[in-house]
């Protein structure tokens, strides 16, 4: 097995541990917003950098566009493509590298990528009884029976310029996310 593939593989099984963690008894809503919704027209390179809670960290390059119709993100492992969602307001279509773990699944990128670029006001509305969505400048937080569940802070306005930090605190990961500027660096 060359060394690129073994480290492929390695970062796919990390991904799925990742996902796999036990579920908690409170699930994040997933907000499942229209495209228009999300009230951004984007193409965007990213840079999508996971820690779990026992600070291993995971990396993968992405290119996310938005626009009125859709939202679409393609996820990059040394240059091979792992993942692909298309999320058109009615359904969430996915390909899946082959080696990706069952447990890994787009859902959760759509509903992150959701509660990070999505207006505040629309996304409260979608909230379902119990969540509530606070935002005080560059500072959004996700709250749940008087418990925070996701901080969300931003270097940057607009959202998807510049970097995002998500802190996912009922599945216990903190997701990264740098968008590259017009010569390709992340800010």
């Amino acid at each position: 097995m060359s060394a690129a593939r073994l480290l492929v593989s390695s970062l796919l099984l990390a991904l799925g541990a990742c996902a796999s963690l036990p579920r908690q008894r409170v699930l994040l809503p997933e907000p499942r917003l229209a495209p228009a919704a999300m009230a951004m027209d984007a193409s965007l390179v990213q840079r999508l950098q996971f820690t779990r809670g026992d600070g291993r960290t995971e990396v993968l390059e992405a290119q996310l566009e938005v626009d009125a119709v859709g939202l679409r993100l393609a996820a990059f492992a040394l240059g091979r493509r792992v993942l692909w969602l298309d999320w058109d307001g009615a359904r969430l279509d996915e390909q899946r590298a082959p080696q990706l773990p069952e447990s890994v699944s787009a859902a959760p990128f759509l509903r992150d990528l959701q509660f990070a670029f999505a207006p505040a006001p629309t996304l409260q509305a979608a909230l379902p009884p119990g969540w509530q969505l606070r935002e005080d400048g560059q500072r959004r937080e996700l709250w749940h029976g008087g418990a925070s569940a996701m901080v969300i802070a931003y270097a940057t306005m607009p959202r998807w310029q510049g970097t995002v930090t998500l802190d996912n605190r009922i599945e216990g990961y903190r997701l990264r996310i740098e968008t590259a500027t017009v010569d390709g660096n992340p800010d």
